[in-house]
């Protein structure tokens, strides 16, 4: 597959590498988003020397293959060998670099003594440091207890593709379904791999290709693809780790409904462990009322980061049970049965990000969007709460819009029921009485939607958003 839209990061590699002296660029991101690639592309017409570090292999099988495979010197040390590169080489790229860890941690003190070295020398190299593990690469870079802190001239952390880019992929792949469009990138978010396996087998619907890649009998293409994402991150505990991400794909978000899925195991284990996916593996993301103080607000809730595995803990990893029997048809039939509810969850994420990207469609200037819930004063337990899919706020709170979506096409009639809740929904907010108050849908279709806008509606549908992208 061709090398997508990566301008940003490729003018940021471009100022570092053009500054005098030794510099090195530390670049983190999970598996598959393109690290490797995105330095390859950069070194496309210079000469570099680029290392592999494994998994599981003694310094000296390292050391061995290096000599064997590069035609250089076989070095005793892992520090020789690097010594000899920044010495010969201007530009170096290291490729799972917290691979060092397992193989021995005082590689990473060897290799400050000589960026140290190299840095007082003012040497010209370039070295590109790349890691798939979260985690570690944090922990070896920013953490100010580990020897490498400080030292990296820049931390790149590579994320996702853009909705615009994932387009502009699958119409390369004569893939023009605006459906379509949505189902893939709800699944695969804006992972180039992912695309680059589609574009080599040359599906068309994403239920063909999900299939393929997850329910096929013999060689289901990323039915192991979580597991081996997150092998890197999770030692022992995996277990308790894949238990909550599963909770959480299906639907329980609170860490006392967590709490309840970990089958009684000490009311504050699931607050821990959901602590830890957040600031150490980064896989978890912690939602509040946006309306409230996140740092204040009690109605935190969690949900998982990456589409992809979302989508893997909700439809693979929780039937291992089933792949183990071989009863991969019953699978294929209950995720086709299920599938337009997982969308419908990812339609409302993929609309924030859309909007975020394409702020000049909403009619006024807004610095904050994102979901509200809260308690209706007044009413009985069981009717006394509400939720607004999209809350989008102005920066002087002058403006709202309340933003309904719904993955689902809706007729004039439906349009007026959203509209009639949307206002009921909007007297429940704790905002001033002088506040300008929006109110938007964004659906599959919307039949009528001319009459809509020329009410003062927002609408949006799959038609509206293909035309912006």
């Amino acid at each position: 597959m061709k090398f997508y839209n990566r301008k940003k990061e490729m003018e940021k590699l471009r100022e570092i590498c053009n500054s005098k002296g030794f510099r090195m660029v530390g670049i983190t991101g999970r598996r598959r988003i393109g690290k490797t690639r995105l330095v390859f592309e950069f070194l496309r017409d210079k000469k570099f020397e680029y290392i592999f570090v494994p998994m599981h292999k003694t310094k000296e099988m390292f050391l061995q293959e290096i000599s064997k495979d590069r035609n250089i010197p076989e070095f005793r040390n892992v520090a020789d060998l690097f010594r000899y590169l920044f010495e010969t080489r201007e530009y170096v790229f290291i490729d799972e670099f917290q691979n060092f860890y397992d193989m021995d941690k005082s590689i990473y003190s060897d290799i400050q003594q000589l960026v140290d070295e190299f840095k007082y020398q003012n040497k010209k190299c370039c070295v590109f440091i790349s890691g798939s593990s979260y985690s570690l690469m944090n922990k070896i870079f920013v953490d100010s207890a580990h020897p490498l802190y400080g030292r990296a001239d820049m931390m790149m952390e590579l994320g996702p593709l853009d909705l615009t880019t994932v387009a502009k992929i699958l119409t390369d792949m004569n893939i023009d379904s605006n459906k379509e469009l949505i189902k893939y990138y709800s699944v695969f978010g804006g992972v180039p791999k992912y695309y680059d396996l589609l574009e080599g087998i040359g599906m068309g619907s994403f239920e063909d290709t999900a299939k393929i890649f997850f329910f096929d009998l013999h060689m289901p293409l990323l039915k192991d693809e979580g597991r081996n994402i997150l092998v890197t991150e999770f030692a022992g505990e995996y277990r308790t780790y894949y238990s909550i991400l599963e909770a959480i794909a299906l639907g329980k978000n609170t860490a006392g409904e967590i709490n309840g899925f970990l089958e009684g195991q000490g009311s504050g284990k699931a607050t821990r462990y959901l602590d830890i996916l957040r600031k150490e593996y980064n896989v978890v993301r912690r939602e509040t009322p946006i309306l409230e103080d996140p740092r204040k607000s009690r109605r935190g809730i969690y949900t998982i980061r990456d589409p992809f595995l979302h989508f893997w803990f909700g439809f693979i990893k929780r039937y291992d049970s089933y792949f183990e029997q071989g009863r991969t048809e019953e699978l294929f039939t209950m995720f086709l049965e299920n599938f337009d509810t997982f969308l419908g969850f990812s339609f409302e994420r993929i609309i924030k990000e859309f909007l975020m990207e394409k702020q000049q469609i909403i009619p006024f200037n807004f610095d904050r969007i994102g979901r509200q819930w809260g308690t209706i004063k007044g009413e009985p337990r069981g009717k006394n709460s509400y939720e607004i899919d999209l809350l989008l706020m102005s920066p002087d709170m002058k403006k709202i819009m309340l933003l309904e979506c719904k993955w689902r096409d809706l007729k004039a009639k439906d349009c007026n029921n959203v509209i009639r809740k949307l206002k009921e929904k909007a007297s429940y907010l704790d905002i001033h009485e002088d506040t300008e108050i929006y109110y938007g849908i964004c659906a599959r279709e919307i039949i009528g939607k001319a009459d809509l806008v020329k009410d003062g509606i927002f609408a949006l549908d799959l038609e509206d958003i293909k035309k912006l992208l």
